[in-house]
């Protein structure tokens, strides 16, 4: 049995070596090849359009709900704030990510082993100092806002490089997707600073830390496998002078 297995890559170069030497194989790939590719490419090109049609509608619709809710962009400027303090303190965390609610935020630790007392500690000090004017806080290179950024480009370069080429092959994909990688950062962080997030967080304060068994996701409950800690925030009341 052992003997066999060993046998098992010979086996398979002889194969290979064989079949290169049909012609049969040959005359396959000259006329049948040609011809499978034009109907990869072109259901591929059908599902990218449709994939690209949906961006456009969807994740426009999606930068606005953020926009429109202050304390959410506030606890989205927060949760960037935590993160980017953890990793003055612990280095880079590639595992550790958050989502922002309008009652707090959610902090994802992954296969970081992070207390609730880190997390909260780190939460506070953010909070502390963007206080202070340090709004770069509230920035990330990780955040899901660059992500569908560069996906809202990526449909809107292939739509209109489908238009005005009248076709689609790979290296109209490339430079789709060059292009908007290339526009995607800068854009990305500005669309982090002004639309999803809000570091003017002098009216927000850090109320407690809890540990949640799932994330609410636009409303809907969604299960997370890895630790997850909860951050509430509350807003400032404001006193009203009395003279």
């Amino acid at each position: 049995m052992w003997a066999f297995l060993e046998l098992i890559p010979f086996l398979f170069v002889l194969f290979v070596f064989l079949l290169l030497l049909n012609p049969l194989f040959w005359l396959f790939l000259l006329f049948f090849f040609p011809i499978l590719l034009l109907i990869v490419i072109y259901f591929f090109s059908l599902e990218m359009l449709i994939f690209a049609l949906i961006n456009i509608i969807v994740v426009p619709k999606q930068l606005w709900y953020m926009f429109k809710n202050p304390i959410l962009r506030k606890n989205h400027a927060l949760e960037h704030a935590t993160i980017n303090v953890l990793e003055e303190r612990y280095g880079e965390l590639k595992d550790v990510g958050g989502l922002a609610d309008i009652g707090g935020f959610y902090i994802f630790c992954g296969n970081a082993l992070l207390t609730p007392d880190e997390v909260l500690s780190a939460a506070k000090e953010g909070l502390v100092r963007m206080k202070r004017g340090e709004k770069e806080l509230a920035v990330h290179p990780r955040c899901g806002t660059s992500i569908t950024v560069t996906n809202l480009l990526l449909s809107v370069i292939f739509v209109v490089v489908l238009i005005f080429s009248g076709l689609f092959d790979f290296w109209h994909l490339v430079f789709a997707v060059a292009l908007a990688f290339i526009i995607s950062k800068p854009l990305g962080r500005w669309a982090q600073r002004y639309i999803t997030t809000d570091a003017d967080v002098g009216d927000m304060e850090i109320v407690g830390i809890s540990i949640r068994p799932f994330v609410r996701y636009f409303g809907i409950p969604v299960p997370v496998a890895s630790a997850r800690y909860f951050v509430e925030t509350a807003r400032i009341p404001r006193v009203e002078r009395v003279f």
